[in-house]
């Protein structure tokens, strides 16, 4: 694939393909975590897969009601509340993980990803519908308060807290993944190996069948809602985009993404979208988001942790599309 020919994107579409006449491919769809949530599965024997399907989406209901900051009642929205108060509050196991991946994230990323900046993105949500930026001085003092340690946890580490009110939990940057991934590992210990799952475009998939063929991951151009006629081939792995294609507000003559760097506290001002494939989800999804922040040196030292995920960077502008990175994703000519 030569460099003009390249179509790439902020956002996926997932499509798939079955070479063998006899897997017949089923689609399932529901909403979870404000977006469309799909699961196809590639069976020969569809008997008992509606009531499979039926527990998978109720174990992605179950995980948004942990780790929503929409809902008021769930557990991530139970812990923000005692923010600072000293109190601990109890989590479960996809929690605990959530966490202890995020760490990680925050680790790797050299702190330009964090999920405890929930104070940070509610600014940025209201200032979309007011067209107006966050105070200055209110950014600054939070992005201060957040240089100091967040998260503790209790004695057997069943319960955690937030160490000030203005350490606030939103897992916006992994949580899609970490669903994805979750539900696809639920189908395949449930008899049910061949399967994708779309938690509102960060993906997960095994193969498509015992003859190992892969799934095909078709991309929306940049900027557009356009599809490319590229895929992407992904097999046991997961894809994760981020960028400003949907989600950007316009403030004052300029554009600010719904990324938010956490050592500014400011939604990112230029136009770079990113892409990962990992071996899982929650990974492909950090990896991502983390991407359109780090400058595309410190991306390349953090990929030499991760030998087997894959990062195209790219930027967009006044209709030309440059490559800033390209890691194992993009076959060049």
């Amino acid at each position: 694939m030569n460099k003009k020919s390249l179509l790439v994107t902020a956002f996926v579409i997932c499509s798939s393909f079955l070479t063998q006449a006899q897997w017949t491919k089923y689609r399932f769809e529901t909403a979870r975590m404000g977006s469309p949530f799909r699961i196809i599965v590639s069976t020969q024997d569809s008997i008992g897969l509606s009531n499979t399907i039926k527990k998978a989406q109720t174990l992605a209901e179950n995980l948004e009601m942990q780790l929503s900051d929409y809902q008021p009642i769930s557990d991530l929205s139970q812990v923000n509340q005692r923010a600072g108060t000293g109190q601990f509050y109890p989590i479960q196991e996809p929690f605990k993980a959530i966490l202890k991946e995020s760490l990680l994230a925050y680790q790797y990323s050299h702190g330009n990803l964090t999920i405890f900046i929930g104070k940070l993105v509610a600014a940025w949500r209201n200032a979309r519908k007011t067209k107006e930026l966050p105070a200055s001085h209110m950014l600054q003092d939070w992005v201060k308060a957040l240089q100091s340690p967040c998260l503790e946890f209790n004695a057997d580490s069943s319960a955690i807290r937030l160490t000030n009110s203005v350490c606030q939990l939103d897992v916006g940057s992994i949580g899609k993944g970490f669903v994805a991934q979750r539900v696809l590992d639920f189908l395949v210990k449930s008899g049910y190996p061949y399967a994708l799952v779309d938690a509102g475009g960060k993906i997960s998939a095994s193969q498509v069948n015992p003859q190992g063929d892969v799934w095909k991951v078709g991309l929306e151009l940049p900027n557009s809602k356009k599809i490319s006629t590229d895929f992407l081939e992904i097999k046991n792995q997961s894809i994760a985009s981020s960028g400003k294609t949907y989600q950007q507000v316009e403030i004052a003559g300029k554009s600010y993404s719904h990324v938010i760097n956490p050592k500014t506290g400011l939604g990112l001002e230029h136009a770079r979208s990113a892409t990962a494939i990992a071996p899982d989800g929650a990974q492909a999804d950090w990896i991502a988001t983390a991407a359109t922040i780090m400058e595309i040196e410190d991306i390349k030292i953090m990929l030499q942790r991760f030998p087997r995920v894959q990062v195209l960077v790219w930027e967009y502008q006044n209709g030309e599309l440059e490559i800033l990175l390209n890691h194992g994703i993009l076959k060049v000519d």
